[in-house]
């Protein structure tokens, strides 16, 4: 895994200190993100994530298919009741660094979290975003389906040591009515800013920092697959 060589990280810092956030396109080398996407889409193992008002759950994919059709229905149905009154979320992940198997992740995705901790990329994310104290980065792959979302948050977790949250994005098509949108309420919660997630680019945003993931669009022809997680210091 490399970096592109456009990669600039002083330029980003100026874009990045402007609000706190920004939108890195063609971020890696282009053979490295199609091995990436190649690998999120033929040879990872999902699970189901979800956050309803029992809390966060992970259900790895073989289970989820043998719960009885109205049960899913149901569980369904609790997420969206949960994301009505506040925090709730649905998605696919596979955790990359706290897996139970590390066997059971792919190499490539094992070695991309080898990459995003390797000196030059931690250099780069604290030059680009001005944290000196970032020392390590977590990670796991997503995929969000039509129906899936986030609902708003700030990512700050007590104790976790979160500088920038990062996301890079592998879906090689997507249009912006697809849904699946990264975006920043203002205070009146109007949307103030989106990001789509572009093939082969990079959001980085300061935590805390409140944002969502909209829900994509029934409609939508692909899934959106990204690795996410946060910069952090020890």
């Amino acid at each position: 895994m490399e970096l592109d060589a456009s990669a600039d990280a002083a330029l980003v810092r100026r874009f990045f200190d402007r609000s706190g956030r920004v939108h890195i396109a063609g971020i890696l080398k282009a053979d490295a993100a199609k091995a990436v996407f190649s690998c999120l889409a033929e040879q990872t193992p999902w699970q189901l994530s979800i956050h309803d008002d029992q809390g966060p759950r992970d259900i790895p994919a073989r289970s989820f298919e043998q719960i009885e059709p109205s049960l899913r229905a149901e569980l369904s149905r609790r997420v969206d009741r949960a994301a009505a009154r506040g925090f709730a979320y649905r998605f696919s992940n596979c955790r990359i660094d706290t897996a139970e198997d590390a066997r059971a992740v792919p190499l490539i995705l094992r070695r991309f979290h080898e990459f995003l901790n390797s000196p030059p990329l931690l250099q780069f994310a604290r030059v680009a975003t001005g944290f000196d104290d970032i020392t390590f980065a977590d990670a796991q792959a997503t995929l969000y389906n039509p129906g899936d979302f986030l609902t708003c948050h700030d990512d700050d977790v007590k104790g976790k040591n979160r500088r920038v949250a990062y996301v890079f994005n592998f879906t090689p098509l997507w249009r912006v009515e697809w849904g699946g949108l990264l975006a920043f309420p203002d205070a009146y919660g109007h949307l103030h800013e989106a990001f789509t997630p572009a093939f082969n680019a990079v959001n980085l945003m300061r935590v805390p920092m409140v944002h969502t993931v909209t829900q994509v669009a029934t409609f939508a022809a692909a899934g959106r697959y990204s690795i996410t997680g946060w910069f952090r210091a020890s």
